[in-house]
């Protein structure tokens, strides 16, 4: 699988990840991480971490995975559903105009996704005080934002992470000299740089007409996929005696075969 921006390191872009197998081990250390993490961005980091095997030939540690930019985290959460063999499903919302509930179906795989740019990880930007150089944000600068207030302040504090800084200024004396129409340049460069993967669909509710634009959050259907593991741990031990490590490193439809045969056995399911 190849990222569409990639990692930046030692002057290369790492673009090629792969998941892990899904164990009952690696879906454990994911669904933990949805119900442990304070923010969303913490959320993403840990997940993961649990899911890739790699990123390029790095190992994906923290401070790799928060390395990697919005787009290219965006894009691993889309990708998570179809590791868990759920690319395509259904939402229920309600109509924006009639207030009525429709459903519509949603293929993860196919959300369009905007490639990285010429220069990504880099944009520069002319400014009254000079040219100035900036990467584009990662994980790490959105760990930060999310416990800060939505206002200028967290705006600062994101450019000035994002500076290349050269000899000459500091961070903040940079940034605190912008006006709002460097800003909005600032912000524009980034964009033109960064790949990103579509937030939003539209969906045309079947009572009204009425097409709704909804957002799509990937971690929220990602929870939805997963089960508890610990239920499956304990049916599965109470009927064959393995322990937990055994059970733990099942493939995910090994796993899963075992549990309809108990129910089977049971007289639970044809």
């Amino acid at each position: 699988m190849r990222l569409p921006g990639g990692l930046w390191h030692d002057g290369r872009r790492h673009r090629e990840v792969g998941f892990r197998p899904l164990t009952g081990a690696v879906e454990l250390a994911v669904g933990e991480a949805l119900q442990s993490a304070e923010t969303l961005p913490e959320a993403t980091t840990m997940i993961l971490q649990a899911a890739l095997a790699h990123i390029g030939d790095l190992a994906p540690e923290a401070p790799w995975v928060d390395a990697l930019c919005v787009g290219d985290r965006q894009f691993l959460a889309v990708c998570l559903a179809g590791w868990l063999g759920e690319d395509e499903a259904w939402f229920t919302v309600e109509c924006t105009a009639c207030g009525q509930p429709f459903d519509f179906p949603l293929r993860f795989s196919a959300l369009p996704v905007k490639p990285a740019g010429p220069t990504y990880p880099f944009c520069e930007t002319d400014l009254a005080a000079g040219t100035r150089r900036w990467r584009t944000p990662n994980g790490a600068d959105q760990k930060i934002l999310a416990r800060l207030a939505p206002d200028d302040a967290a705006v600062a504090t994101l450019l000035q992470r994002c500076l290349v800084q050269d000899d000459t200024d500091a961070p903040a004396d940079v940034v605190d000299g912008l006006t709002a129409a460097e800003i909005a340049r600032i912000e524009a460069a980034m964009e033109a740089q960064a790949p990103e993967v579509t937030g939003q669909v539209q969906a045309t509710c079947t009572g009204c007409g009425r097409v709704n634009v909804i957002d799509i959050d990937p971690l929220l259907h990602l929870k939805r996929l997963l089960r508890d593991v610990n239920v499956d741990i304990h049916r599965i031990a109470s009927t064959y005696h393995w322990s937990e490590a055994e059970i733990l490193s099942l493939p995910r439809q090994r796993r899963l075969r075992y549990l309809e045969l108990i129910d089977r056995a049971r007289g639970m399911a044809v």
